[in-house]
C-alpha cells in the first residue's frame, strides 16, 4: 500500500473517529440536559402535588364527618317516623289503623318534634360537592353515592306524614303515604360510608405509593 494510501486511511480513521465521539458527546449532553429538566419539573411539581393530596384529604374528612354526623342525628328518629308513615299510609287509603299502630293526635306532636331534630342534608350536599371538585372520578362517584343515601334518608324525616295520588300498573288511582323504610335507608347510608372511605382511602394510599419519576432509559453511549 502506498504512503499516500496509508495516510487516506488514516485521516479517515481519524474523521471516523471525531465523529463517533461527537456523536456520542451529544447525545449524553441531550440526556442531561433531559435529567435536568426532568429534576426541574419534579421540584416545582413535588409541592403542587403535596398540597393537592392535602385538599383532597382534608375534602374527603369533611365528607365522611357531615355524614357520619347525619347518620347519628337520625338514630333516634327512624322508630318515630316509620310509625308516622304507616299511620299516614293507613289514612291515605280511608282506613283505620291496626291498634297497635295507631298514633294519637297528641303523641303524634311528640313524634314530630323528634323528626324536627334531624338536620338536613345540605352540609352533606355542600361537602360531596367539594369532593366532586377534588376527584378523581372514582372518589366522586362514591361521594355522590353517599349524598344520595343522605337525601333518600332525610325524605323519611320530612315526608312521612305526606300522602300520594298515583296510578297503579292497570290505571287504577292509588293512594298511600311515603313508600320507604326507614331502618333500611339507615343501613343503606352506613354502606355508602364505607364504600366512600375505601375509595377514598384507595386514592391516597395509591398517590402516596407512586414512585416520583419513572426510571429513565440511558441512551448508549452515555456515560
Amino acid at each position: 500500500m502506498s504512503e499516500l494510501m496509508i495516510a487516506l486511511v488514516g485521516g479517515g480513521g481519524a474523521l471516523l473517529g471525531a465523529a463517533v465521539g461527537g456523536a456520542a458527546a451529544v447525545a449524553a449532553a441531550k440526556v442531561q440536559a433531559r435529567h435536568g429538566q426532568e429534576t426541574a419539573r419534579l421540584a416545582y411539581q413535588g409541592p403542587l402535588d403535596a398540597a393537592r393530596r392535602t385538599a383532597q384529604r382534608e375534602a374527603y374528612a369533611t365528607l365522611l364527618t357531615a355524614a357520619h354526623e347525619f347518620r347519628l342525628a337520625s338514630a333516634p328518629a327512624l322508630e318515630p317516623a316509620q310509625r308516622l308513615i304507616t299511620v299516614t299510609d293507613y289514612e291515605s287509603r280511608g282506613e283505620p289503623p291496626e291498634p297497635e299502630e295507631e298514633v294519637l293526635e297528641q303523641h303524634r306532636a311528640r313524634l314530630r318534634a323528634v323528626l324536627a331534630q334531624v338536620p338536613g342534608p345540605e352540609a352533606v350536599r355542600a361537602a360531596e360537592q367539594h369532593v366532586r371538585l377534588e376527584g378523581p372520578v372514582p372518589v366522586a362517584h362514591a361521594a355522590n353515592a353517599l349524598f344520595g343515601a343522605v337525601d333518600r334518608l332525610s325524605e323519611v324525616f320530612v315526608h312521612a306524614e305526606t300522602k300520594y295520588e298515583d296510578e297503579d300498573d292497570e290505571g287504577h288511582l292509588r293512594r298511600h303515604g311515603l313508600e320507604a323504610n326507614a331502618a333500611a335507608r339507615y343501613r343503606s347510608l352506613g354502606e355508602c360510608i364505607d364504600a366512600f372511605s375505601g375509595a377514598a382511602s384507595a386514592h391516597l394510599n395509591a398517590v402516596e405509593a407512586r414512585p416520583a419519576s419513572p426510571p429513565r432509559r440511558r441512551l448508549r453511549g452515555a456515560q
